[in-house]
Formats: C-alpha cells, sequence, structure tokens
C-alpha cells in the first residue's frame, strides 16, 4: 500500500520580516513560481493564508504590492493545493467589527483558552472564512498559528458545526496543530465526528528543516528528510507503509525570491520521486481526511 504524502506552506504572506525586524516585500510572482512548481511536479498541499498579517488587511490592500498577492492567492483553486486558516492574523486577535487588530489576547493564546465557548470560536473561524471568501478562496482546513497539543476542544467542536453548515466545501477538515516526530507510522486522528461530517488532526510528522521561518542555512537539511541512502525521517514513515507521511514549511524559507529552502525543496522532491516513487501519492490533506473518514483508514 502506498503512503499519501503532502505538505503545509504557512505563514504565506505579502511580506516577511527582515534581520532587523523590517518588513521585506515579497513579490506575487514568487508566489506563482512555487504554484507552478507543485503543479509541474504533480504534488500536493496545503497553503496558509493569513488575511491580515502585520495588521495589512488583504481585501483592503494599501498598495500595488498588496494588492497583485491578494489577486494572486485569489487563484489558489487552480492548484493542487488546500487554502488553510492559519487564522485571521497570526497575532493578535482581530476585531471583525471594526476590521482591525484588537488590544486583546493573540489568536495562539485564543486557541489554547478552555474558556472560550463553541459559540466564539465558531463566530470568529466563520468570520475569518468570509474574508477568504472575499479574496477569492474557500478554506477547507486550519493550520493553527503556533504548535498546540492541547488545543480547546471547543475549536473542534466549532469547526465541525461550520463544516456541517457547508461553511467549508468539504465535509471533513483536517488541522494541523502539532508537529511529532515519532512513532513513523501516522494517521489522521479523530477530534470531531458527526456521520458524514469530521474534523481530523493531521499532524506534520517531520521538524521544519528545509523552509524554517528562520530562513538560516542551519534549518536547512534535506538529509533529514530523504540522504542519499533511502534513510532520513521522512523515507522511514513511508518505509514503514505509514497511512500519511506529512512535513510543513514556511514561507519565509520557502519563498523563491530569498529563501533558503527553495532548492533544498526541489531537491527533496527529486529525491523522493527517484527512491520512492512508486511507494507514495500525493493528496491533499483534505482529500488524506477524506479518505481516513470514508473508509475507515483503508487506503484507495
Amino acid at each position: 500500500m502506498r503512503t499519501y504524502v503532502s505538505f503545509f506552506l504557512d505563514d504565506l504572506s505579502p511580506y516577511v520580516e527582515g534581520e532587523e525586524g523590517e518588513l521585506v516585500r515579497i513579490d506575487s510572482s514568487a508566489l506563482i513560481e512555487v504554484l507552478d512548481f507543485v503543479r509541474e511536479e504533480g504534488l500536493a498541499g496545503a497553503v496558509s493564508v493569513i488575511p491580515a498579517m502585520f495588521g495589512r488587511l488583504l481585501t483592503r490592500p494599501q498598495n500595488e504590492h498588496e494588492r497583485r498577492f491578494a489577486e494572486a492567492i485569489g487563484r489558489l483553486g487552480e492548484y493542487s493545493v488546500d487554502p488553510h486558516m492559519e487564522i485571521m492574523t497570526h497575532g493578535r486577535l482581530f476585531d471583525f467589527s471594526k476590521m482591525t487588530l484588537s488590544d486583546g489576547p493573540t489568536e495562539m493564546e485564543w486557541l489554547d483558552d478552555p474558556s472560550v465557548s463553541v459559540d466564539e470560536c465558531r463566530d470568529y473561524f466563520l468570520n475569518t472564512i468570509r474574508v477568504g471568501r472575499e479574496l477569492g478562496i474557500r478554506y477547507t482546513g486550519v493550520s493553527t498559528p503556533g504548535t498546540h497539543p492541547k488545543m480547546n476542544p471547543n475549536v473542534y467542536k466549532a469547526l465541525l458545526e461550520l463544516a456541517e453548515a457547508g461553511e467549508f466545501p468539504n465535509a471533513v477538515i483536517p488541522v494541523f496543530a502539532t508537529i511529532e516526530e515519532g512513532h513513523p507510522t501516522m494517521a489522521p486522528r479523530p477530534r470531531e465526528v458527526r456521520g458524514d461530517f469530521g474534523v481530523y488532526e493531521t499532524p506534520s510528522g517531520v521538524w521544519d528543516y528545509l523552509a524554517s521561518w528562520r530562513n538560516s542555512p542551519d534549518w536547512v537539511d534535506v538529509d533529514h528528510y530523504i540522504d542519499e541512502k533511502g534513510d532520513g525521517r521522512l523515507a522511514r514513515m513511508i518505509k514503514a507503509g505509514s497511512f500519511m507521511a506529512l512535513f510543513h514549511m514556511h514561507w519565509q524559507g520557502l519563498n523563491p525570491q530569498m529563501g533558503l529552502g527553495w532548492e533544498a525543496f526541489q531537491r527533496l522532491i527529486e529525491r523522493l520521486r527517484s527512491q520512492f516513487g512508486d511507494r507514495v501519492v500525493w493528496r491533499r490533506p483534505s482529500e488524506i481526511a477524506c479518505q481516513f473518514h470514508r473508509k475507515g483508514g483503508m487506503r484507495a
């Protein structure tokens, strides 16, 4: 049986932070270059969209650079990638009544707060979904800002309710909230399931040693995934017959304009093809979660 392989690309934004904390523009052509590579190589994955990262609301672009980037995001549906909510800001909670950042806690703190109700979670996600639609995308899953091994269970309950209400185009919602380099086999984990609908945790099985948010050469190591002898964390998962082998990257390190991980990502894909091409199938996380939900863990 072949292993389902996919990736998460986090922190997508028209800007990345420079060495001094300044915002550096990343042209929309960099995003299209990545997406075209995904298409040409027959890959599939998930791309996080953060509509108000750095407080810049992409539905209200402040300049031509942001407008072009927002237009590129609107083209995600042309490619084999899931648009994922990395929530609204990747920073402080968003005030949708004023369409600006709030003075409250961060989204990372909010996700772990057990006092946040199902209704509050549902409303925040629904408002984010509506902003996504303004950008021309329909979210199919969630990638959390930061890792959340003890996330508020109401988050999953709210996502299930939104799926049942038809706010997602898919009935089964993948959630990327943890990174785990432990057991060699991994599969989607049910968090909330009701009939045809479900919310599944789909962890990354490899720490980001490819295109880290640090964009540092110390964090670029293709051998960590698959080395020339066929070893490495990703290789071991495939050899063990894991249901899925997911990995994640960050826009800061992947973008072809200045990311140190762009060439490393291409090398990884070449190694994956040459060493394990007949043992893997590329699928989007939503497809992997749906397959697991509908077939009880059986592979197509």
